[in-house]
């Protein structure tokens, strides 16, 4: 039978049981989801929506969640159950061989140019996992599900561990206000504990306090490196994607500074919160001064710390350094980490490794 869902309003006189209503169109939920995959429950970050397929069908959305796994979700739209079963069906082999090429010209083409590396990162804060696609998750979205849909997806989750599953929802109304309410016909965690593929996953845990940080490039002047390295601090600007994720470091955190090609510079723990570079104060010289008005801090990086664009401003983070060196003898070493993503979770054991034995630091 479809699972039921019911809402009360507790009053003096007991539960009252709110009017539930199907909601006008389907469309209502795409919408939903589009704008905040939240009412999932899972974060994923939609690629595109009504994608076109090779054989000629729209999906009503292509998402990717933060571990590189591809999801197909599609409105059910008043087709018959083997009608909807089928199509998610028919998606997933088409998503299934996309490669990270595929998905680069859907990226290009529904996000008004931007590349797959720039969404996700702005989106997860994580740079992409070195494998994408390995994973998929097949969904079917309805305002209401009925027992034929309920018994063929459950069917092939169960019997044949295909990564389908269903979500409904339901429109209670109380006065003025409306609320929404969601149910998966498969528990998310449950299906996801047992997926035959779930061990072929290739994103490495996080410790919890190891993070990545880049400071510039060789070919665009290693100046903020010098300055950062000089007054003991991390710093980005010039736009949101650059500067937002240094908003995520936090004090204590350990992170392991990259020059874009030169190599590693630094290991530092960060030893307090971010904060916009034109109200920066640190101690130098035996006082408290601002950091903008130091020797050596270049026009351009005080031009955009007094920028009227919030989005534009340099943003630091104070940082005590456990060992630093200059670009020019920068490590680099073959198969590290490395990424364009200004601040990202740094997984790979090697590579802390490698650099907590390279610049003499314990772990």
């Amino acid at each position: 039978m479809p699972t039921e869902m019911a809402i009360w309003r507790i009053t003096p006189d007991g539960p009252m049981p709110l009017d539930s209503s199907r909601l006008d169109l389907e469309s209502t939920l795409e919408d939903m989801i589009f704008k905040n995959s939240g009412v999932l429950g899972v974060d994923l970050l939609v690629l595109g929506r009504q994608v076109e397929t090779a054989f000629g069908g729209f999906l009503d959305l292509l998402c990717i969640d933060v571990d590189g796994r591809l999801h197909a979700i599609e409105l059910k739209r008043d087709r018959t159950p083997r009608d909807v079963v089928g199509q998610i069906l028919d998606y997933g082999s088409w998503i299934t061989d996309l490669t990270v090429e595929d998905l680069q010209s859907i990226c290009i083409r529904y996000n008004d140019g931007a590349s797959l590396e720039e969404i996700f990162a702005s989106h997860y804060r994580e740079p992409l996992p070195d494998v994408v696609n390995i994973e998929q998750r097949f969904t079917i979205v309805a305002a209401e599900l009925d027992a034929t849909s309920e018994r063929l997806v459950q069917f092939l989750a169960e019997n044949y561990d295909v990564p389908i599953n269903a979500v409904f929802f339901r429109h209670f109304g109380d006065g003025e206000s409306s609320y929404l309410a969601r149910t998966w016909l498969i528990d998310p965690t449950e299906a996801e504990a047992s997926s035959p593929r779930r061990a072929r996953g290739k994103l490495r845990p996080w410790n919890g306090k190891d993070y990545y940080v880049i400071q510039g490039t060789v070919k665009e002047g290693t100046e903020r490196w010098s300055i950062a390295s000089d007054y003991g601090f991390l710093s980005a600007g010039g736009g949101s994607w650059y500067s937002k994720p240094l908003w995520n470091l936090k004090e204590g955190n350990r992170v392991f500074v990259y020059v874009g090609g030169a190599g590693y510079v630094g290991v530092g723990e960060i030893t307090g919160e971010a904060i916009h570079a034109a109200n920066a104060v640190f101690e130098i010289g035996g006082g408290a001064q601002r950091l903008i008005d130091q020797p050596g801090i270049p026009e351009d990086f005080k031009m955009r710390a007094l920028s009227n664009d919030i989005d534009e401003r340099e943003v630091v983070v104070p940082v005590r350094w456990l060992a630093k060196r200059p670009v020019s003898d920068a490590l680099r070493v073959s198969g590290l980490f490395a990424s364009q993503v200004t601040v990202c979770k740094l997984r790979d054991e090697r590579t802390i490794e490698v650099l907590e034995e390279e610049f003499l630091i314990s772990a």
